[in-house]
This record gives structure tokens, C-alpha cells and sequence, in this order.
């Protein structure tokens, strides 16, 4: 048997201590509220966290890949949707078109989807009637219901095209998507169809590969998880706080129960013994805490899912939680009390039994070891919280999990330094303070009398403190000023449309009255510079239906990164008027010189249309252009011998408008 008693003595002295914590819960109802409140914001927050993101299911339905295939493309839409049918086996087709609506200057979508598909059932949730199931029938949103100030039953007229209403219907994943739903009819084919499927990633790449690389999307993974670790972060940081302030209650309670600490010592309790009352007595708490503040978080997000709802934009199941997530908070939570509960006890477990049993606290010594270890936790804090900003300028200033977790990291490190700090700074304000006051001389003395329960709080304070102030200051820091931001406030962007749509084609007669258009409106400004910006577009390439309307027109000419088609973006044309706007010589600009980019990819590539097949450009084929100092301002230029190279065309898209003054 163990000369500790081993096992059996540790169970004995766990019995005793939940004893004692079901006798004297009262004392320790602060530490247990504070300790349940957190829990509860946890619970809801992450929970808040998880859902904040829209589901996959908004875009996708079922599916993991969407493309979108357009009227007038050459070949029908029927035939390319049987050739995608032939390709994948399982596919759902949803069609879409865009009708005017009446006295009003918007279009509504008009969308052909069976509510049984294989992939497209969760896009659709009907909410009365039923779903369309003839050429002559139709379902709406509640908006678009509303706007058209048309019931369950009755008719709907949109250019000059007939349904009778039988329900009412939304997206549950989109609650902002507002359509009107029919059945499939061959007769009139829509504007444009998504496919949905479920292929293999490389035989849908193979897909794309063959037949001209069609818009596509590929179903995002986990976006929740940001989200839900942001949220848990900062949980874990006011954990920090819960844990200072537990441990100045903590340290109450040990020193009431030194008299039975030395009773229990007395009597053959070792050091780990006396130890293990407290570390169980914290252990319990948090237990009991952590019970109290899941129930409650769980019955306060029943509570404000329908609110939430309406936030988030989507519908959300009130039983779809993060467990895991809630399960390593409640275990945070039991974590945190019970190392609040590691230094009184092991302050407490040092007390000579005599000094115990006349419930006298020691005297205390010296902290050589407590600076030591405040100075590290310092030095690691401060080194987390740079490779956080490095790893953050190393994303171009995305806030990504390995950022998130250095800052929690950093941080906590920092707080528990401030908590070993704790008793030499007490010991050098009272030192200091050996010539003030009596009263004041008198408090200090005091803190120094009871350090553990005073370092403690001292840290509290210095933590709840910090968190504010460094908040503040980070918000100054990001603060935006006028040198800073998407534009100045002398500048202006124009636009015939929106940047990244198609360029509809539009006769000289159009251009020339919008551009009187922009001319009257400058000429409201004290000698303004206007500055024009043209965008390129292939002339060989066949119009395409726009999205937003039915309007022709053709896709415009993109510069991306070549290992990436997500990071195309829509290419302007370096005018002279530009480059001189730039300060940029336009005679500086080579011969053999196709993009002019302020962008940090020097691996470039030319596409003729997003999503298309892209031409990688030679290295010494690109030149820098000074970085501009608004987000908003173009940063990549189509230089005129690309233009000339790939026989593009020039298209003006907007204007660039800078006043004097504001």
C-alpha cells in the first residue's frame, strides 16, 4: 500500500471535499454565476458563430459543383444539358429568366426547378399551398407576393405571360432570394440553366477541360468554422478574466478552510492531499457551473433563433448546434475553475499546520521565481501576437484560424504573466508606499498580508483593463481617414455598369447620351479631373444573355493569378489619360509590355472570358504600377500593345471623377 494512502485516500479526501462544496456553495455563488454567465455567452455565441454563415444548401441544394450554362451560346441549351446528363448520370437543372415587372424599373427572376430533384429539394421549402406542377402554374415568394399584391389563388401576369398562384415558397438557405417558381415547360427555354451535380473533382474538371470551361462554382467546405473560432476565441480570452477573478475567490475560501486544512493535515494529510480538496472544490464548481450555463445558453438560443433568423438569412434547426464546439467550452469553463483553483491551494497546502489550525496566514516570501515566469509568459505573448501580424500581412490581411489562434494564444500568455507579476509589484507599491498616508499606507499593508488573493485581483483588474484599452487602440490604429479607404472624399467611380458584368452592346447614340449624362454632372464641380476608363472585350467572342435582365452583350477580358481562376479580375485599359492620372510617363511603358499591375502576384494570366482558358503571360511581359493609395482604385492595366496583340477592342465602362476640393 502507498505511504500516501494512494487511491483510496484520494477518493476519501474528494468525498470530503464535495462535501464541503454542497455545505458552503453559497460562498462561492459569485465565482458559480460569473463562471455560468460565461458559459451561457459561450453557448450562444458559438452557436451565433455557426450559423452566421449562409448554408451550402442556399446555391447548391445537395450538390457539391454548379455551372451555369447560357441561352445563345452556339449550341442549344437542350442539347448541352443532355451532353452534361450523358457526362455525370445525376444531374438537377434549374432554369432561370428575368421579366419586367409592371410600373417599375426591376425584373424578377422567373425560376423553372423540379422541388423533387436529386440535388435542388433543400433550395425550396414550401410554406402554403403546393408546389406548380403544370406549364400554368406558378409559386411565389413572400416578397414578391407582396410587391405584385398577389395571393394564394389568384393570377399573375408578367410580360404578358399568365400563371395561377397555388403557393407560397422560399429558399430556406437564401431568405433574401426572392423568384417566382414554375414548372418546367420546353416551350418557352429560359435565359440561362445551373446545373447541379454531384461529379467526381476530377472528372468535373475534365468537364469544364472539354467543353470550354463554362462558369462554375465549387461548394465551399466548413465556412462556419471562422466564424464559430472567432466567436470561441474571444470565449477563451474572458475565460482569461473568469480565471483571475475565480482565483481571488478561490483564494477566500482557502483561507477560510485552513483551520480544517490543518485538521486534515493533522491527522496524516500530505501536501497533494490538502492540495487535491481545493483543486476537487474548483473541479465541482466548474462542473456545476458549467451545467447550469449550457442549459441556460441552450434555452436562451431556443429563445432568439426566430430573431436570428432574420439576421442571418436563413433558416436555422434550432437543434443544429456545434456540440463539440459547446463541449470543449464547458470544458474550458471546468478547466478554468479549477486552475483557479491550483494556486490558493497550493499557497494554502504550504501553511505549517500550526499556522492553520489558529487560521494565521503565512508570511510572505520572496517571488524570484513568480518574475521569472511573469518575464517569459511576456516574452511569449508579445512573440505570438508578431507572427499574428505576420501571418496576417502574409494572407493580405485575411484573419485565418492559424492568426486567431497566436492571438488567443498571445494574449492569454500575457494575462497569466500579469497574474505571476502580481505579488512583486504588491510588494513594491508597499515598499513605496512605506511614506503615505495611514490609510493608504494601511490598504497597501493589507495587500501585501494577503498576496494570493491579492495578485489575483490585481490581474483581474489589469486584464479587464487592458482588453478595453487594447481594443480602442486597435480601433484607432484601423481607424480610416481621409488619406486612407476604398476612395477619397474628392473621388468618384462611374459606371455604365456594374464592374465584372457583361458589357452590353450598346449603339454610339447610347454612349454619346450617357456620356452627356456624366458631363452635366461634372460640370456641377469646380474644374474637376475626369479621367475616362475603357474596359477590353474579344470582338470574335459571341454575345452572351446578361444575368441581371436579358441584356447582350460579351464578357469582358480578365487578368488572374495562372494557379488560381478564382483571383480573376476584370481588366481596365491603360489610357494615357490613365497612366498620366497614375504617374506614369505613357512613353515609359514598353513595347513588349501587355499588364501593368500594382497587384503582389507577379504569376499572371491573360483570360478572354472568366472562367476561360487562360494564357499565361511571360514574366518580362508584366511591369509594376504604383500601388494606389484607395482600395477602390484599379490596380491591373491592359496596356495598347495587348490590345494590339490579341486584336481587342476597347469599350468605355465608366469614368474616374477627382474634385479640387471636397
Amino acid at each position: 500500500m502507498s505511504r500516501n494512502g494512494g487511491l483510496p485516500a484520494r477518493r476519501a479526501v474528494v468525498r470530503w471535499a464535495w462535501r464541503l462544496f454542497r455545505r458552503e456553495w453559497r460562498q462561492q455563488v459569485m465565482v458559480l454565476t460569473l463562471l455560468a454567465v460565461a458559459v451561457t455567452a459561450a453557448v450562444v455565441g458559438v452557436s451565433a458563430g455557426y450559423h452566421s454563415t449562409p448554408p451550402g444548401t442556399a446555391r447548391f441544394g445537395a450538390a457539391s459543383q454548379s455551372f451555369t450554362l447560357y441561352a445563345g451560346e452556339g449550341q442549344p441549351l437542350d442539347a448541352r444539358i443532355a451532353q452534361a446528363r450523358e457526362w455525370f448520370g445525376t444531374i438537377d437543372v434549374v432554369g432561370r429568366s428575368y421579366l419586367p415587372v409592371p410600373a417599375s424599373v426591376d425584373n424578377v427572376e422567373l425560376r423553372t426547378q423540379d422541388p423533387h430533384g436529386p440535388y435542388g429539394g433543400p433550395m425550396l421549402r414550401l410554406l402554403t399551398g403546393r408546389y406548380p406542377t403544370t406549364p400554368g402554374e406558378a409559386a411565389l415568394t413572400d416578397e414578391v407576393a407582396a410587391d405584385l399584391r398577389v395571393r394564394v389563388g389568384g393570377a399573375l401576369t408578367l410580360d404578358g405571360r399568365s400563371w395561377t398562384v397555388v403557393g407560397l415558397v422560399e429558399n430556406p438557405g437564401d431568405l433574401g432570394a426572392e423568384f417566382v417558381l414554375a414548372a418546367p415547360a420546353r416551350s418557352e427555354p429560359p435565359e440561362s440553366v445551373t446545373v447541379l451535380t454531384a461529379a467526381d473533382p476530377a472528372r468535373f474538371a475534365e468537364y469544364r477541360a472539354r467543353n470550354g470551361q463554362p462558369v462554375y462554382e465549387l461548394r465551399p467546405s466548413d465556412q462556419w468554422v471562422e466564424a464559430a473560432a472567432g466567436v470561441f476565441s474571444v470565449f477563451a480570452v474572458s475565460m482569461l478574466l473568469v480565471c483571475l477573478i475565480a482565483a481571488a475567490g478561490f483564494a477566500v475560501v482557502a483561507h477560510r478552510r485552513l483551520r480544517q486544512l490543518g485538521l486534515l493535515a493533522a491527522v496524516g494529510a500530505t501536501t497533494r492531499h490538502l492540495r487535491l480538496v481545493l483543486l476537487a472544490d474548483g473541479a465541482a464548481v466548474g462542473v456545476a457551473a458549467s451545467a447550469v450555463g449550457a442549459v441556460a445558453g441552450v434555452l436562451v438560443w431556443f429563445a432568439v433563433t426566430p430573431r436570428f433568423e432574420t439576421a442571418a438569412g436563413h433558416r436555422i434547426d434550432r437543434l443544429d448546434l456545434p456540440w463539440w464546439q459547446i463541449a470543449v467550452a464547458i470544458l474550458l469553463a471546468i478547466l478554468t475553475a479549477t486552475a483557479a483553483a491550483w494556486r490558493p491551494a497550493r499557497v494554502a497546502a504550504r501553511v505549517p499546520i500550526t499556522l492553520a489550525l489558529s487560521s494565521r496566514p503565512p508570511r510572505p516570501k520572496r517571488v524570484r521565481r513568480s518574475a521569472v515566469a511573469a518575464g517569459v509568459l511576456f516574452l511569449l505573448g508579445v512573440v505570438s501576437l508578431r507572427f499574428a501580424q505576420r501571418n496576417r500581412e502574409a494572407s493580405h490581411n485575411e484573419l485565418e484560424i492559424a492568426a486567431v489562434t497566436l492571438i488567443v494564444a498571445g494574449t492569454l500568455a500575457i494575462g497569466f504573466a500579469l497574474l505571476f507579476v502580481g505579488p512583486l509589484a504588491i510588494r513594491v507599491l508597499a515598499a513605496v508606499g512605506a511614506r503615505l498616508p495611514v490609510a493608504s499606507r494601511l490598504a497597501l499593508r493589507d495587500l501585501a498580508r494577503h498576496q494570493a488573493r491579492s495578485s489575483a485581483a490585481l490581474a483581474a483588474i489589469s486584464v479587464a483593463l487592458a482588453i478595453p484599452t487594447a481594443t480602442v487602440v486597435a480601433a484607432r490604429v484601423l481607424e480610416q481617414t481621409t488619406a486612407e479607404g476604398n476612395l477619397s472624399d474628392r473621388q468618384i467611380l462611374i459606371w455604365t455598369d456594374a464592374p465584372g458584368l457583361r458589357v452590353p452592346d450598346r449603339t454610339p447614340a447610347q454612349l454619346t447620351a450617357i456620356e452627356a449624362q456624366v458631363r452635366r454632372y461634372t460640370a456641377t464641380l469646380a474644374n474637376p479631373t475626369v479621367v475616362p476608363l475603357d474596359i477590353a472585350i474579344d470582338p470574335v467572342q459571341a454575345p452572351h444573355p446578361d444575368v441581371n435582365g436579358g441584356r447582350i452583350g460579351r464578357l469582358p477580358v480578365s487578368v488572374g493569378a495562372s494557379s488560381s481562376t478564382g483571383s480573376e479580375t476584370v481588366t481596365l485599359v491603360a489610357t494615357p489619360e490613365l497612366l498620366r492620372y497614375y504617374g506614369v510617363d505613357p512613353a515609359s511603358v514598353g513595347q513588349t509590355t501587355q499588364v501593368l499591375t500594382a497587384q503582389p502576384h507577379p504569376d499572371l494570366s491573360l483570360l478572354s472570358e472568366p472562367g476561360g482558358t487562360a494564357r499565361p503571360l511571360p514574366p518580362e511581359t508584366t511591369d509594376r504600377l504604383p500601388h494606389p493609395r484607395f482600395e477602390s482604385l484599379p490596380r491591373t492595366f491592359l496596356t495598347a500593345a495587348a490590345l494590339q496583340r490579341h486584336n481587342w477592342e476597347p469599350v468605355r465602362t465608366g469614368w474616374l471623377v477627382e474634385a479640387p476640393s471636397r
